[in-house]
């Protein structure tokens, strides 16, 4: 009795060996893709005035509180990889921006906050 309950354990702990090897091997591929994205994604300046506004390669675009779901998103066009804390002490995490589905990006992006997509549509110079 006392071989077949060390057997046990002993594939049990074998499982968990192979189960957290192949997570850590997930996590670090990930890892290695967000940073070649980093490294090839411009930067997409936030304005640090009222932060409802992003701009790029002379485009501005100003943030709504529209929500996309990911499936109305293309590729990562972009970042803006900011953080911060509001006066109310709230925080922003600023992530990718992202083409969305049938909208040309003259017209409008999605900008991830605080893991929600939010749309931005473009200023217009009379605004």
């Amino acid at each position: 009795m006392n071989k077949k309950c060390l057997f046990a354990v002993v594939i049990v702990l074998v499982s968990l060996i192979c189960l957290s090897v192949s997570a850590c091997g997930a996590l670090r591929d990930t890892a290695d893709k967000n940073k070649a994205l980093n490294e090839s994604l411009p930067y997409y300046e936030l304005n640090a005035a009222n932060y409802d506004e992003i701009s790029y390669n002379g485009l501005t675009y100003t943030i709504t509180d529209e929500c996309l779901e990911m499936s109305e998103l293309q590729e990562e066009i972009g970042q803006v990889s900011k953080r911060f804390k509001n006066v109310a002490g709230e925080d922003f995490n600023f992530g990718y921006v992202y083409s969305i589905v049938d909208v040309d990006i003259s017209n409008a992006v999605a900008v991830n906050i605080n893991n929600e997509y939010r749309k931005a549509d473009i200023k217009k110079n009379d605004e």
